[in-house]
């Protein structure tokens, strides 16, 4: 079991891994692919809010630059 985090009641965090321990592999996958997607959507609205002039490519470009480095390139 892991360390449960210090801003959670113990109680909460046994609840919570109960929960994992009873999901099967791909309610996991679907869990984690929905929390990962509303990182993203999280993350492009910041990108949006400290850039209002951004479309939807140049957000979603510039969340990439964020996270490998490099620039996409123009769209054509």
């Amino acid at each position: 079991m892991t360390t449960c985090p210090r801003d959670t009641a113990p109680a909460a965090w046994s609840a919570h891994m109960d929960l994992l321990d009873r999901m099967g592999g791909s309610a996991r996958v679907r869990a984690a692919i929905e929390l990962s997607e509303a990182v993203r959507d999280v993350r492009l609205a910041g990108i949006r809010a400290r850039n209002p002039g951004f479309d939807h490519r140049e957000a979603l470009a510039h969340l990439v630059s964020e996270d490998y480095g490099f620039e996409l390139p123009p769209a054509s």
